[in-house]
């Protein structure tokens, strides 16, 4: 059996099947899921081992966020949701991190650690003076992942809240107040009935404290994380017209990672999610991976293809891997 380095053993390869329809594709999440070159899943928060898997994109959302205020949005109903939301998010990095991170209750006194991070901060429950910057922010400072708050209201969900640093093709700044199926309109099929409002009601049906995750996927031709509607200036130019010299080092496959939890105080959904990418030339090396994404490709529907602008990329995609 093949042993593969790190970057495929725990790639979250997010095709597993020969073909690919849009489709709400949720699961427990904290489980981890065999691959053809190993596993991923095992946690809910990504934390790398290494220094330039965590450190490094968490100093880099955190830069966005403090050079761009329009990448933090916080509703002012939402101010308890947040609240709950980074209760759960530090109390899951100590979980699944116990050797870096802690948090100590007592009473309604909590301490939060993250040694990785530099973090030792004292903070009362609900009371903001107790923290630096507002609590979701805080909260994100501390993850690889984007976060989202989503409220509950009227038997529906709204983007109420959301620190996100790396978004695929949006903006949170735009986005912020849009109910669920509004942020979910230009998906192919998502019509009365569709496979979103069906969604929805999954999750508004979700017992307080679950947690579900998804795959989404994409391509594109370089290696940026920040691919949001903020940043169009400095990446959508070098798309138009596409220009690629080695399809090999500079197509990614772009994965993401979402994760759904129902906070447990508020009944808000906390939606987290986290961007991993993979060169062709290093996907290649799975032929497994390499065959599913190959037809995968080849028998997209015309819609889907359009809707994740997929068009060029495909076409060298596919050039490149069955060469």
């Amino acid at each position: 059996m093949t042993a593969y380095p790190d970057d495929l053993a725990s790639y979250p390869f997010p095709l597993p099947h020969s073909t690919y329809r849009i489709s709400a594709n949720v699961e427990p999440a904290g489980v981890a899921r065999p691959t053809e070159a190993g596993s991923w899943g095992g946690t809910v928060l990504h934390v790398p081992g290494s220094a330039d898997g965590y450190e490094t994109v968490a100093a880099q959302r955190a830069a966005i966020l403090d050079r761009e205020p329009a990448r933090f949005v916080a509703a002012g109903h939402s101010r308890a949701a947040c609240w709950d939301a980074l209760l759960h998010l530090t109390g899951r990095l100590a979980a699944e991190q116990p050797d870096t991170c802690s948090l100590v209750r007592d009473g309604d006194r909590y301490r939060f650690r993250n040694t990785r991070l530099g973090v030792d901060q004292e903070f009362v429950f609900g009371d903001g003076s107790t923290l630096p910057e507002h609590p979701l922010r805080f909260a994100s400072r501390q993850l690889t992942e984007d976060v989202v708050v989503l409220g509950a209201r009227e038997g529906r969900l709204w983007l109420d809240a959301g620190a996100v640093a790396a978004a695929s093709v949006w903006s949170v700044g735009f986005d912020a107040g849009m109910s669920f199926r509004e942020l979910h309109g230009p998906v192919p099929g998502n019509g009365p009935g569709g496979v979103f409002e069906r969604a929805e009601g999954f999750l508004l049906r979700m017992a307080p404290g679950e947690v579900y995750r998804r795959l989404n996927w994409g391509l594109q031709p370089d290696d940026r994380l920040d691919l949001s509607l903020d940043a169009a200036p400095s990446w959508a130019p070098a798309r138009r017209p596409l220009r690629v010299t080695d399809p090999g080092r500079e197509i990614h496959l772009r994965t993401e990672v979402q994760h759904l939890v129902r906070l447990p105080l508020t009944g808000s959904v906390l939606f987290l999610i986290g961007i991993r990418l993979l060169a062709l030339d290093r996907l290649e090396r799975v032929p497994a991976w390499r065959d599913r994404l190959v037809s995968v490709l080849q028998t997209l529907p015309p819609e889907v293809a359009d809707y994740k602008d997929l068009g060029p990329l495909a076409a060298l995609t596919l050039a490149y891997l069955r060469r």
